[in-house]
């Protein structure tokens, strides 16, 4: 699996370069977003621009990211597909994971986020 990986205002912004994250995929993309947490990256957002389909094990991957970054860390997800988002709300995970219409509204919305609060409105 590829990846394009941009460290921007202290936030490691990681766009998958598949159109699939799915059950072939998911392993490959756990364990990658694993070692960018374990080198230290606290503060990610997943660009979803080339994703045009997550199954159950593909959310299951992203979900693991979110748990890894825990407790101090962030995950939020940019660029998502329609199929996508359906995906997201279906499983109420946008109300976990926040969704952002693209990279710079996530690294707005991570500037604006203390350690302790949730997300603050722009």
């Amino acid at each position: 699996m590829k990846f394009d990986e941009q460290n921007l205002q202290e936030v490691m912004v990681v766009r998958p370069l598949e159109k699939r994250l799915d059950s072939y995929m998911a392993e490959e993309f756990k364990a990658h977003m694993k070692s960018i947490v374990q080198s230290g990256h606290q503060q990610i957002v997943l660009d979803m621009s080339d994703v045009e389909f997550v199954d159950s094990s593909g959310l299951g991957a992203i979900i693991a990211t979110m748990i890894a970054l825990r407790p101090l860390g962030r995950l939020m997800v940019c660029n998502v597909r329609d199929k996508v988002v359906s995906l997201f709300r279906l499983t109420r995970m946008d109300r976990v994971i926040p969704v952002m219409k693209n990279a710079e509204e996530a690294l707005l919305a991570m500037s604006l986020i203390d350690n302790d609060s949730e997300i603050k409105k722009p």
